[in-house]
């Protein structure tokens, strides 16, 4: 003890590496990103998808006389829709959907497998712009409207390469500062 006075001393040296920094000083060639694109195309890949709204009188726990008055009601609302009467307006004041009611039934895109079967095979099988007649599922009586439809398809390289981009650069990011940290121990 008498030959070691003094206490043990350590010393290192702390680097902190800043990833934003870091990924900015990363440069991707459009070489590497088709390569990433290609590598991961299913990532890419967009269902068949369509848009639709809807007006939803519910029938879920209700009476039979109060499910009579309820498709009564959506035969009226038919009626208007199919008169020319304004879809969304319509939706707003009738449907009893939460969620879509106060957006005038928009539902936003809607792919194979996210609805009840009856209603989804009403809007794959419709045209844009269609409406369908009164639909019944476990709900209750649907009037369903198509806006749009989308095909199935690949995203094109132009449309993700930014988002495809910033993934690389993320990726690369971690590998970019150990070696950085390892060049600052050899004193570089």
């Amino acid at each position: 003890k008498a030959a070691y006075t003094l206490p043990e001393k350590r010393s290192f040296n702390v680097l902190v590496a800043d990833q934003a920094k870091v990924e900015q000083s990363i440069t991707v060639s459009d070489a590497q990103l088709r390569q990433a694109y290609s590598g991961s195309m299913d990532n890419f890949r967009m269902p068949e998808r369509v848009e639709a709204r809807h007006i939803l009188l519910m029938t879920q726990g209700k009476s039979d006389a109060d499910k009579k008055a309820a498709l009564a009601k959506a035969q009226d609302l038919l009626k208007q829709v199919k008169a020319g009467g304004d879809f969304a307006a319509l939706a707003k004041a009738n449907s009893q959907d939460p969620g879509s009611a106060v957006k005038g039934g928009d539902l936003g895109f809607i792919v194979r497998g996210q609805t009840v079967p009856e209603f989804e095979k009403f809007v794959f099988a419709a045209k844009p712009k269609d409406s369908s007649d009164i639909g019944t599922t476990e709900y209750g009586y649907h009037i369903i409207q198509v806006m749009s439809k989308e095909a199935a398809r690949v995203k094109p390289f132009e449309e993700v390469k930014d988002k495809l981009e910033k993934e690389v650069k993320a990726q690369q990011a971690p590998d970019r500062r150990s070696k950085r940290g390892t060049d600052c121990e050899r004193g570089r």
